[in-house]
């Protein structure tokens, strides 16, 4: 079985979307996936071209839309319009179509402001886009959009939490998370664009109901290299199966991984999960965490956090050794705080 996908490119860079005609094949979830890549130039006619290709795409619906923002080989364009304002705009007739960034700019750069930020469902890197991780991300985006677009005036807030699969002990914390515009009522309606980014960057980005595998091997008292070697297959049942999971960033549902961990090794329920996740067969010692500061394995360290306010690395710590990632680190009702390593202060210990 092969996935086949419809993809569009907007570009003003025309020779570098057509780079990767053929280029964006791979997997998704252990399946082959071949892309159809139809790339659009940006023109100083964008408005006229576009229009009359989304009159075609509302006919015959590409399965995602793939934009940059910043055409700046297009120097007169109308109201200087970006990849955003063009989402917007597509997204009138597309609602059901997934529109994702694909930049050489960071993130963080100025190039970027919040409102931009929220136009795309997604933004890649487009020096990484064919990664293995960023290709299957962007397959499942194609894939599983659809899954929240829910029928017109239907309640959305109990319907997102079904999609998500989550352990039945997790949906009423999860109900309680949701943003307020997710509402039961018709008044307003959200739109699937918002609820796949709520998924995408704060439920599966976020500290709190999602780990990965360095948050699943500290919480078992493991490094990284031994949870994926030795211990991974048997926290399959805690897998996150939800929209946009794939197998090259794969995630579990915190509240399932004891009751998993005390399934597999009942004889070891007097002990706590980071003793008890030492227990499996064929672990020792060189496969225990150790304390990103300390660098001792016991007492296991509890928490994983940032190496500095970059972000650019995560250890597994004890939480003694850190400090809230910034101030509005736990801006995000009911997710748990970004942490970052206390710096030692000169003349003293760590502490």
């Amino acid at each position: 079985m092969t996935i086949k996908f419809r993809f569009v490119w907007v570009d003003d860079h025309v020779e570098r979307a057509q780079g990767f005609i053929g280029g964006l094949n791979g997997t998704l979830r252990q399946t082959a996936v071949e892309t159809n890549l139809e790339v659009v130039a940006v023109t100083k006619t964008l408005f006229d071209d576009l229009s009359q290709k989304a009159s075609d795409w509302v006919s015959s619906t590409p399965d995602l839309i793939m934009l940059d923002h910043n055409f700046s080989k297009v120097a007169q364009r109308m109201f200087d319009l970006h990849g955003s304002a063009l989402a917007h705009l597509l997204r009138i007739q597309l609602p059901k179509t997934p529109i994702v960034c694909v930049s050489g700019q960071q993130i963080n750069s100025d190039q970027f402001n919040i409102e931009d930020l929220s136009e795309y469902t997604y933004i890649f890197d487009v020096n990484q886009i064919n990664s293995e991780e960023n290709l299957e991300r962007l397959f499942a985006i194609a894939r599983d959009f659809k899954l929240l677009c829910f029928p017109e005036k239907k309640p959305v807030r109990q319907a997102l939490i079904e999609v998500l699969l989550p352990p039945e002990i997790d949906k009423l914390s999860l109900l309680s998370v949701l943003p307020e515009e997710f509402e039961g009522t018709f008044v307003h309606g959200t739109s699937p664009h918002r609820m796949a980014r709520w998924v995408l960057n704060i439920l599966m980005r976020r500290p709190g109901f999602l780990c990965d595998p360095l948050e699943v091997a500290t919480f078992l008292g493991l490094n990284e290299a031994a949870f994926v070697r030795k211990v991974k297959h048997h926290f399959e049942p805690a897998r996150y199966k939800g929209p946009f999971a794939t197998d090259t960033n794969p995630l579990w549902w915190a509240s399932a991984l004891t009751d998993v961990l005390y399934q597999v090794l009942p004889q070891q329920m007097a002990l706590s999960p980071s003793v008890a996740g030492r227990q499996f067969a064929d672990i020792l010692e060189e496969d225990f965490s150790r304390c990103g500061v300390t660098n001792e394995h016991t007492p296991a360290p509890d928490v994983v956090a940032y190496t500095d306010p970059t972000k650019s690395e995560r250890r597994a710590v004890r939480s003694s050794h850190t400090i809230p990632l910034s101030e509005e680190a736990s801006s995000v009702l009911g997710f748990s705080t970004r942490l970052r390593i206390r710096k030692e202060r000169r003349g003293a210990g760590v502490g």
